[in-house]
């Protein structure tokens, strides 16, 4: 890799380090305690660095996308599942379903399990090769067209990468 190219990976990976240390501090200290805060801020990210963490490339030009996609599915998961919650028992018919993985990085397949919870009535259980098992409220929805949404919206924002295996 070029010297300014690996200069400028290694300050993407700084900041965004520092704002995600950043963020959990605001969190979880109630915004509170800034000075011994970006004191540790600081610590972590050099124990980051030191342990050779790098944040992957990412397309941000296609974050506002994934940010609408997600706050949608999101609401839309938390309503339905209210909804199920103090409707009638027939409007439940849960089961598992098999999602078959696109071309996507490891990343966005990871992250994708990961985020497959908060659409309306789905769990990503775990990944064999290609597919992906999951657990639905409701079989007769479709969830399939969710997922693969959730899937297009990840693998174009972690595009993959040389690196990527």
């Amino acid at each position: 890799m070029p010297k300014p190219v690996a200069r400028a990976q290694r300050l993407t990976t700084v900041a965004v380090l520092a704002l995600v240390y950043a963020a959990l501090w605001l969190v979880l200290s109630n915004n509170q305690g800034w000075g011994f805060g970006l004191v540790f801020i600081a610590l972590a990210v050099l124990c980051a660095l030191s342990a050779k963490v790098r944040v992957r490339p990412v397309a941000w030009r296609y974050l506002p996308a994934f940010l609408m996609f997600f706050l949608r599915s999101m609401t839309m998961g938390g309503l339905d599942v209210a909804r199920r919650t103090v409707g009638r028992a027939d409007d439940v018919h849960p089961g598992w379903v098999h999602h078959q993985l696109g071309e996507s990085s490891p990343l966005a397949r990871l992250l994708l399990s990961a985020i497959t919870g908060l659409l309306p009535g789905t769990l990503a259980a775990r990944i064999d090769g290609d597919s992906m098992h999951v657990h639905t409220l409701d079989t007769r929805q479709d969830w399939q067209r969710d997922v693969s949404q959730l899937e297009h919206h990840l693998a174009r924002l972690l595009p993959k990468t040389e690196e990527t295996p």
